[in-house]
């Protein structure tokens, strides 16, 4: 039987983890513009797109891009263009990450299979725990303040939001969750949260010592930032746009942090782990013998 063949395209220190579970495994792994000292000798190293065209999967980066151009290569000076990723592609199974809708119509112009990892329940949850751990790392980091005590408002009940606030509880914060569904603050008032309905939420921001965004849209504009409370720490988790007015931000009070991709940069071994286990899911659904 022959190997079933997985490259990986880009990405973070995750991906050179996930390339050693690969290797240990016994896959036929290859990676192109991910240079990094601990990827196994066995693992084929390729010069071209077209060397991994062939694969039977292929990997791509968290965030797949983050100008629109390229793809998201960190670890490597030989950028990858979108144009040309997608024209090298022909069979291959395309595991990619945070899509937008730009690079989906590329893809299923040209008739590509692909899925996003990112909207897998199986991954998207599990990865909350890494990001929310890292939220608390970067807010005790830029703080002169315990969370243990003081006031943090949640923006967002989605899968990062939910294990997020309970986090937060569990160190002793007193946490307020914004949402705008009538349905999540019933949850979030169950939880014990405090509910803010996002109408509401400009009048309650002044009360926050650290404001943790999951939300990527613009939900704190100008009037909101002002109303924040001097010192207060901002800690975005949201993909670009990202829920703050960043012009605005320059010139007010708030401390701005941002924190993307946090599973990646505060746990690259779990998060190789949660990646493999959702390529397991997707391999077994393709009907391979693992």
């Amino acid at each position: 039987m022959n190997k079933i063949s997985i490259a990986i395209i880009g990405g973070d220190l995750r991906f050179v983890r996930l390339c050693e579970i690969l290797a240990d495994k016994n896959f036929d792994v290859w990676v192109y513009a991910l240079n990094h000292k601990d990827i196994p000798a066995n693992v084929n190293v390729a010069q071209s797109l077209e060397e991994v065209s062939g694969c039977n999967y292929i990997i791509g980066p968290v965030p797949f891009t983050r100008d629109n151009k390229t793809l998201f290569t960190p670890l490597s000076e030989e950028p990858v263009f979108i144009d040309e990723f997608v024209k090298s592609m022909t069979d291959a199974y395309l595991c990619l990450s945070a899509l937008k809708d730009e690079v989906i119509i590329l893809l299923e112009r040209n008739n590509l299979k692909y899925i996003d990892l990112m909207e897998m329940n199986e991954i998207a949850i599990e990865n909350a725990v890494p990001t929310a751990e890292g939220a608390i790392q970067y807010a005790m980091e830029n703080s002169e303040i315990t969370l243990n005590d003081s006031q943090v408002i949640v923006l967002g009940f989605g899968r990062c939001g939910k294990i997020l606030a309970q986090k937060l509880k569990g160190l002793g914060a007193n946490v307020a969750v914004e949402a705008r569904k009538t349905t999540d603050l019933a949850y979030i008032k169950a939880y014990d949260y405090e509910p803010i309905p996002l109408r509401e939420l400009q009048q309650n921001l002044h009360r926050f010592d650290f404001i943790f965004n999951t939300i990527p849209i613009h939900i704190l504009d100008e009037s909101c930032i002002n109303a924040c409370k001097k010192d207060t720490i901002y800690i975005e988790l949201a993909s670009a746009p990202g829920g703050i007015d960043l012009e605005c931000c320059k010139n007010s009070n708030i401390k701005y942090v941002n924190a993307p991709s946090l599973p990646g940069k505060v746990a690259p071994k779990t998060a190789a782990k949660i990646l493999y286990q959702g390529l397991e899911i997707i391999m077994k659904n393709q009907g391979e013998l693992l």
